[in-house]
C-alpha cells in the first residue's frame, strides 16, 4: 500500500526542533540556518494541513497535534537509527579501499592478487585517485593516504616512510655515460609535480645540473615509465621504484637520499566499525609493508 509521508528531512528537523524547544538550537545541531528550519517546519505544517509549533519570544512550545506527532517520529527515528546500527553491525564480505593512482599502479596491484586469491569470497572495490575522499560519507572501507597521519576523524596506521633518489633504465645511463651525480646534465633531468630536483639538490647538498629541462609528467607514475623507457633520470620514489629496481627495469645513481616529508598511512572511519574483511585487509597489507 502506498504511505502518505512527509519529507525525511522535515521529521528530523521537527524532531530536533521538538526536543530542545528551540529553532536556533535545531539549526546548530542540524548544520542549517535557522531559516531554513523555519521553512521545513511550515512544509510539515503544510503537509498535515495543522499547526505544530507555536514560536514564543523565549522557547517553541508544542500545540496538541505537534505533540502527538512527536512521539510518533521519536519513536520512528529511533528505530530507523538502531536498525541501522544492526545493518551495518551485520557480517559483510564487501571491502573497499580508496588509494593513489601512482601507488596503486606501481606497489599495490603487483601485490593485490595475493589477497583476492587468498580471500575470494571478499567482494572487493578499488578506487585509484588522489582526491581526499569522505570515507563515511561515500561508504569507503580503508584508504591509503600520504601525509603526516594527523587526519581528524580518522584511525590512523603508519605503512611506510619514502626516501627519495635518481633513478634511470641501465640503457639510458649506458648510453649517455652516466655513472654518478656529477654526469648528469640538466637534460637528462626529467620532471614531476611531486618532488623537484631543486627542493631535492637542497636537501642533500651539492651542486647538480641546474634548471633541469627534461619532460614534465603530472603523475609519478608517468614519470616513472618514462625513466624506465630511457627518456631519462627520474626522482624515484622508494616506494614505488622498489619494484622496478628488483627487476632491474630502473638504476639507482649514487648513494644519496632524501627523507620525504610525508609517510603512507593506512586510515578509515574512526566511527566505522570493523568487519572481518577490513581485517583480513588489514593484517595483509601490513604484511606487505613490513616486508
Amino acid at each position: 500500500m502506498p504511505f502518505a509521508l512527509p519529507p525525511m528531512h522535515t521529521l528530523r528537523t521537527f524532531e530536533s526542533v521538538s526536543r530542545l524547544r528551540s529553532f536556533t538550537g535545531a539549526a546548530e545541531e542540524l548544520h542549517l540556518t535557522v531559516s531554513a528550519v523555519s521553512h521545513q517546519i511550515r512544509a510539515l505544517e503544510a503537509f498535515y494541513g495543522t499547526r505544530l509549533l507555536l514560536r514564543n519570544h523565549r522557547d517553541v512550545a508544542l500545540t496538541k497535534a505537534g505533540d502527538m506527532l512527536r512521539e510518533v517520529v521519536a519513536e520512528f527515528l529511533e528505530k530507523l537509527s538502531a536498525t541501522g546500527r544492526s545493518l551495518r553491525s551485520q557480517p559483510t564480505n564487501r571491502l573497499s579501499l580508496s588509494a593513489p593512482p601512482s601507488l596503486v599502479s606501481r606497489w599495490l596491484m603487483p601485490r593485490l592478487a595475493g589477497f583476492l586469491g587468498a580471500h575470494p569470497d571478499v567482494d572487493f572495490k578499488l578506487h585509484a585517485t588522489a582526491d581526499l575522499i569522505d570515507l563515511e560519507a561515500d561508504e569507503v572501507d580503508f584508504a591509503i593516504r600520504y601525509g603526516k597521519g594527523n587526519w581528524p576523524g580518522l584511525t590512523c596506521e603508519a605503512l611506510f616512510d619514502e626516501t627519495v633518489f635518481p633513478v634511470a633504465s641501465p640503457a639510458f645511463l649506458e648510453k649517455r655515460n652516466v655513472r654518478s651525480l656529477q654526469d648528469m646534465t640538466q637534460d637528462m633531468l626529467l620532471r614531476d609535480d611531486f618532488f623537484s630536483w631543486s627542493h631535492w639538490q637542497d636537501q642533500i647538498g651539492g651542486a647538480l645540473a641546474a634548471n633541469p629541462s627534461g619532460p614534465l609528467y603530472s603523475d609519478s607514475s608517468l614519470l616513472l615509465q618514462a625513466a624506465e623507457s630511457g627518456q631519462g633520470i627520474a626522482l624515484g620514489r622508494s616506494v614505488l621504484v622498489q619494484d622496478a629496481l628488483a627487476s632491474g627495469r630502473l638504476v639507482r645513481i649514487g648513494s644519496q637520499a632524501m627523507k620525504a616529508d610525508g609517510s603512507y598511512y593506512l586510515v578509515r572511519a574512526s566511527s566505522t566499525p570493523a568487519t572481518a574483511a577490513m581485517d583480513a585487509f588489514r593484517v595483509w597489507l601490513m604484511a606487505e609493508a613490513n616486508g
